[in-house]
């Protein structure tokens, strides 16, 4: 029971730090405006949402150094008590063949959905490439393929997970680890996304629990966003088309399950 208020302690901590951080640049951006003549509540909020891609990057990056100076300043071992392990490559691309191949099936289905914020986002993409060319992909990229993947890696699997992990069953980490991890996108895509989310974070918890090695679940979660990051199911018009590639997707998916779990099985044996 410890390690689970531990767990859900520190998941709380994580959100509240992202959120005041943001709050925070959001009011500095609002000041900003205002100091240059922009008074206009609509102009204020207009100029905020342009920057979103931006406050979510700082955020980010703030998130985990906070996060990491907490464990340090209490003495703690990081890479002992996040499972900072090394890993076979054989394993990483099972992983990634796990998390892309599932990520792809759900952004096949919910193609025709608007989810959550797609929209500010992308318009703040646009917005920052207006002032610098290709500054929108390049914090896209960044953003999507490497801090959200390490940030959220650390706080909900390297941290929330292990803690849990100290006192409870495995399964027990994996799994309210992987609610955790979908609660926190409500905001950012609505219930679709949060069920999407559950469903990668039960993935990666997986990852965690065969292979404790957060590298693998943060390289495995960078795979995930390629499909959201390409849009790769908006290219694709021809409902039939999508759900025979949904279907490929899915059986890629439980053929790479089915391996890891066999490959874990001949590993146990070799060990008697």
């Amino acid at each position: 029971m410890k390690g689970l208020l531990r767990g859900i302690g520190y998941f709380i901590l994580y959100l509240a730090i992202t959120v005041i951080t943001q709050i925070a640049i959001s009011m500095g951006i609002s000041a900003g405006a205002s100091a240059k003549g922009i008074t206009a509540p609509g102009q204020i909020e207009e100029l905020v949402n342009n920057n979103l891609l931006g406050m979510t990057v700082v955020s980010g990056l703030i998130t985990f150094v906070v996060l990491f100076l907490i464990f340090k300043l209490r003495k703690k071992a990081v890479k002992q008590e996040w499972w900072v392990n090394r890993f076979a490559f054989t394993d990483l691309v099972k992983a990634c063949l796990l998390s892309f191949s599932f990520s792809s099936v759900f952004a096949l289905l919910t193609s025709n959905i608007e989810i959550g914020n797609s929209r500010l986002v992308a318009a703040s993409a646009q917005y920052y490439s207006g002032i610098f060319p290709n500054l929108g992909m390049i914090l896209m990229i960044l953003n999507l393929l490497i801090i959200a993947p390490v940030v959220e890696e650390t706080a909900l699997r390297g941290i929330v997970y292990t803690r849990i992990a100290k006192t409870m069953k495995p399964l027990a980490a994996l799994i309210i680890s992987a609610v955790l991890f979908g609660l926190m996108h409500f905001m950012a895509g609505g219930i679709v996304l949060v069920l999407g989310a559950t469903v990668m974070g039960l993935v990666f918890g997986f990852l965690m629990y065969r292979y404790k090695s957060l590298w693998i679940c943060i390289i495995a979660h960078t795979c995930a966003n390629i499909p959201d990051f390409i849009e790769f199911g908006k290219h694709i018009t021809s409902t039939g088309l999508r759900i025979g590639l949904a279907a490929v997707f899915l059986a890629v998916f439980a053929g790479v399950m089915i391996w890891i779990i066999r490959s874990g099985e001949n590993t146990e044996d070799s060990r008697k």
